[in-house]
């Protein structure tokens, strides 16, 4: 899946490696961001013959970011899972389907204590490494978001927004891009960025979507709508506003401590998460996720607020909420250093040994 790949290449600049995937989208975009990195495609029809397979088989240890167990379980190699995303709303449940790994590498504190709770009966290999993507998180200087947004073809001289959706059923893409395209004040930057599950898809009412979306950027200036083009790192370093579903993307961006807004829908609420993770999930871990949306203000799209009122509140109240950001940032990550790939290259080596 491409929302595994950057994390994936954190590891492969200290591993090195061979990129392995079954998906022609997600390999046309990871030679279009990594043109360096050697791929090749696992197929599930020719199998054995693929060039895929034959990496695989060659491996000492494999990597990845999903659990995978009937394809690994065909290799030799010691296994090794990273999560993608930060895995907002990690359960024991989710950690049974990673018991055939040789090692989970977990992210941080709030990580840690969801593992340490079941780690003894599930028989989990775990170390704790950091969030393999602030590797790639370049230091945030006025000089280089400078530079970037011209490269963006946006105006340096304005605020940015940035808006990355969680992906299907639940996620506002459909109810809030072209909304944002027609009621973002122009004052602003715009970057509509969809959930990869999207954004690399051929399905038809999405391939709409981004047409229609597309057709209105056009008419709006400063305006980009990204589908795999930017580094995820780049998006997060320019941006002065993250609007997201509460997703990966929103605590990711915390690294660099920016502004959030957080949409709310009929799909999509606090209502909708406890109804479909209360369950798997441990009660207090639950409520702790939900004090994310305590660290800017939330827009409900079924409200009469105008969208444009709600942009400019969050910005209003970002100052205000700075201490919820920074709390919820390290019960997440922890210190946030950009060390993950070395600690998971050295975890590798010590599986290997």
């Amino acid at each position: 899946m491409f929302q595994a790949v950057p994390q994936l290449m954190e590891v492969q600049k200290h591993a090195g490696g061979v990129f392995v995937s079954s998906r022609n989208t997600t390999i046309s975009a990871t030679k279009k961001l990594y043109p360096g990195v050697e791929i090749a495609k696992y197929s599930s029809w020719f199998t054995k013959f693929s060039q895929g397979y034959k990496a695989l088989d060659n491996a000492p240890v494999i990597v990845t970011g999903a659990a995978g167990r009937s394809i690994f379980s065909q290799f030799s190699a010691k296994t090794c899972m990273v999560f993608h995303g930060t895995y907002t709303y990690l359960s024991k449940d989710t950690l049974k389907l990673n018991t055939h790994f040789d090692l989970l590498a977990i992210i941080g504190p709030r990580m840690r204590h969801t593992v340490d709770r079941c780690r003894d009966e599930l028989g989990l290999n775990v170390v704790e490494t950091g969030y393999l993507l602030f590797g790639s998180f370049p230091k945030k200087t006025e000089a280089l978001k400078v530079s970037s947004l011209c490269d963006l073809g946006l105006n340096p001289d304005k605020k940015t927004i940035v808006y990355m959706p969680g992906g299907k059923p639940y996620g506002s893409w459909m109810a809030m891009a072209e909304k944002m395209m027609l009621e973002t004040p122009k004052e602003f930057n715009l970057i509509l960025r969809p959930h990869p599950s999207q954004g690399l898809t051929s399905r038809y009412d999405d391939r709409q979507s981004f047409k229609r979306v597309s057709a209105l950027a056009k008419l709006r200036t400063d305006t980009l709508l990204d589908l795999s083009a930017c580094p995820l790192a780049q998006l997060f370093s320019i941006a002065d506003l993250m609007i997201t579903d509460g997703t990966s993307p929103a605590e990711e961006s915390l690294f660099y401590d920016v502004p959030q807004m957080f949409i709310k829908t009929p799909l999509w609420s606090k209502d909708v998460i406890r109804d479909i993770h209360g369950k798997a999930m441990y009660e207090d871990d639950l409520e702790q996720i939900m004090t994310l949306f305590d660290c800017g203000l939330t827009y409900d799209t079924e409200s009469l607020l105008p969208y444009a009122s709600a942009v400019y509140e969050a910005f209003n109240i970002a100052e205000s909420v700075r201490k919820q950001r920074k709390d919820y940032f390290s019960w997440v990550f922890g210190k946030g250093d950009r060390q993950a790939g070395a600690r998971v290259y050295q975890a590798i080596k010590n599986l290997l040994n």
